[in-house]
């Protein structure tokens, strides 16, 4: 299956905000339509609508501007529309913005608390019948 790639609002303000390279996101662009709907370590699947219509993922995403391995790339959330058959990438961050480790949970609950309005608004484009 051929996917079409979305770059959604969200996505785009996001890597102006934190400055994401052009060879990342050239990556990124690459990588998103051949994207497999198969857990691998560097792909989590954080969702998936009641009639099976989308599916959100996290990937961890390399940041070859960096030297820090895992902890200095970054974070993808996208999901799949499977009826259209289009890959909406929908936010990225650094992995040291998120909070995780002992900076305190106040940025991990956020970014929490964005999966869960990314997930209240894919339910309720795919209502149960």
């Amino acid at each position: 299956m051929a996917w079409v790639l979305v770059e959604r609002e969200q996505f785009v303000r996001m890597c102006d905000k934190i400055e994401v390279s052009e060879i990342v996101r050239d990556f990124i662009r690459t990588w998103a339509p051949s994207v497999s709907r198969y857990e691998i370590p560097s792909q989590k699947l954080i969702y998936r609508s009641p009639n099976n219509r989308y599916e959100a993922w996290n990937a961890r995403i390399p940041n070859p501007n960096s030297n820090k391995g895992k902890r200095g790339g970054y974070r993808l959330v996208f999901f799949l529309d499977l009826q259209t058959a289009t890959v909406n990438l929908d936010f990225i961050e650094e992995r040291d913005n998120l909070g995780y480790k002992n900076e305190g949970h106040h940025k991990k609950d956020g970014y929490n608390a964005y999966i869960s309005e990314v997930k209240k608004e894919l339910a309720r484009r795919d209502p149960l019948s």
